[in-house]
């Protein structure tokens, strides 16, 4: 997938001196600047349209009130893109609790004791050849992360970014960064590992 960086807007600095400079129409600029990206971020990361959308709105309401304690220590892309990657990630275990919260409750209500892999991967992997297939269960996989393993992943292998670019967007050191990689290619592997079985 061909990267959709931030950095490609020519005028991040002109945003950043008028943020600085308390202008009241920035806001409505940033948004419509900037919204398509954060929402092809947004849609990377979750993999869902409609997540997508809601993370985005979150962005933008989390930018506007933020807005104010901006110093432009950094580039108003790289702020837009921790906000957009940290709402993903805050969200994605929000949802992951409710879920384990409520499938608790439904097991303790019911006496209902489920095992085994919820994925799904029980088919023959012979019939698993088309890309449609194949997409999805990369996407199940993918889902199956931690939200830092799959935000790691995607900003690497779906963003083209660097370790060291990475480490920047989500303030972390290049070796967590590493161990979160390490740990994702490793967990995916193990998830797709059907695709390498013999028949």
């Amino acid at each position: 997938m061909a990267s959709r960086s931030f950095g490609s807007i020519e005028n991040d600095r002109v945003f950043v001196d008028r943020i600085l400079e308390k202008d009241p129409a920035v806001f409505t600029d940033i948004v419509h600047t900037y919204k398509k990206q954060v929402y092809y971020l947004a849609l990377d990361l979750s993999r869902n349209h409609d997540d997508a959308e809601d993370i985005t709105q979150d962005v933008f309401i989390r930018v506007y009130k933020a807005l104010d304690q901006f110093r432009g220590d950094s580039k108003l892309s790289t702020w837009l893109y921790r906000i957009t990657v940290n709402t993903f990630i805050n969200r994605t275990r929000s949802l992951a609790y409710e879920a384990s919260k409520t499938k608790k409750e439904y097991d303790d209500e019911y006496g209902v004791h489920s095992g085994g892999n919820s994925i799904g991967f029980l088919g023959n992997p012979e019939h698993a050849l088309s890309q449609k297939v194949i997409d999805q269960h990369l996407k199940e996989a993918l889902e199956t992360l931690s939200p830092s393993q799959r935000t790691v992943f995607m900003l690497r292998h779906y963003h083209d970014l660097s370790l060291k670019e990475i480490a920047e967007q989500l303030g972390n050191s290049e070796g967590t960064v590493k161990v979160l990689l390490f740990r994702a290619v490793h967990n995916l592997q193990k998830k797709l590992s059907f695709y390498k079985e013999d028949n």
